[in-house]
């Protein structure tokens, strides 16, 4: 459901990815790991059809974003690392507005507003000003527009910003219900426990190119640390493990 063939992406002389390939299948929940400015986002937003690549190939849900992105819009879901919302209007405003765009009856949005909006406990808030929303109140309604349609596939960065741990257990239960339904879900995030408990396999993310792509047992076995945990996997992948060591030396102190 989501091929990526050596893609790159630069900003002027600062090169975000080079040569990164992976694939997601159907019903997969793939876990994106990387330190910051290691290009997550970037080929997040390439994936979405808002970035277009260097180089290299997209493939989201059977359609090439280059010769085909109005349908893969139509097939996706995304919620952005800083998702755009309208502050002055209301949840419901917001998501009938979402919901209008998608081609949804309205009906149809009504029922699938209810639902999520109870599901998040955003029911006593539908009326007010999104505008006067907490951040983890702001990204509830911006998940809630990434998945109004139903979409083929989901990508979701960063989706616990802000989000307490009741919140955050419930986002777990999301996404192991899209899962269930069929749903392809690229996920991104820093919180590597949820990742580890989330997701099918996971790609490591360093300096804008894929360094590891496996299952935890396989990452064990690439690593040769048969009892590490995600946290360990990724930084040595990355070679953070390396770097921290480095800099906790320099400042005088010891792991």
């Amino acid at each position: 459901m989501i091929r990526v063939e050596s893609v790159a992406k630069s900003y002027g002389k600062v090169q975000a990815l080079a040569d990164v390939s992976f694939e997601v299948g159907k019903g997969e929940v793939f876990g994106l790991l990387g330190a910051n400015g290691s290009g997550k986002s970037t080929l997040n937003r390439c994936l979405a059809t808002l970035l277009r690549p260097d180089a290299g190939r997209l493939i989201v849900a059977g359609f090439d974003i280059a010769e085909a992105p109005d349908a893969v819009r139509a097939r996706l879901g995304y919620l952005a690392e800083h998702p755009v919302v309208h502050p002055s209007l209301s949840a419901e405003e917001f998501l009938r507005f979402i919901g209008g765009l998608r081609g949804l009856r309205s009906a149809e949005v009504g029922r699938r507003i209810d639902r999520w909006l109870a599901l998040f406990e955003l029911e006593p808030a539908r009326h007010q000003a999104i505008g006067g929303y907490s951040q983890g109140m702001l990204r509830k309604v911006a998940l809630a527009a990434a998945l109004l349609d139903e979409p083929e596939v989901v990508l979701l960065d960063e989706p616990t910003n802000g989000l307490d741990p009741p919140s955050v257990w419930l986002f777990r239960q999301v996404v192991a219900n899209l899962k269930e339904q069929g749903c392809t879900e690229l996920l991104s995030s820093p919180v590597l426990p949820l990742v580890q408990q989330a997701c099918d396999r996971v790609g490591i993310l360093a300096a804008g190119r894929i360094r590891a792509v496996g299952t935890l047992d396989e990452l064990r076995a690439e690593a040769g640390r048969p009892e590490a945990d995600l946290e360990e996997l990724f930084l040595h992948f990355s070679g953070l493990d390396r770097a921290m060591l480095e800099r906790l030396a320099d400042a005088g102190l010891r792991s």
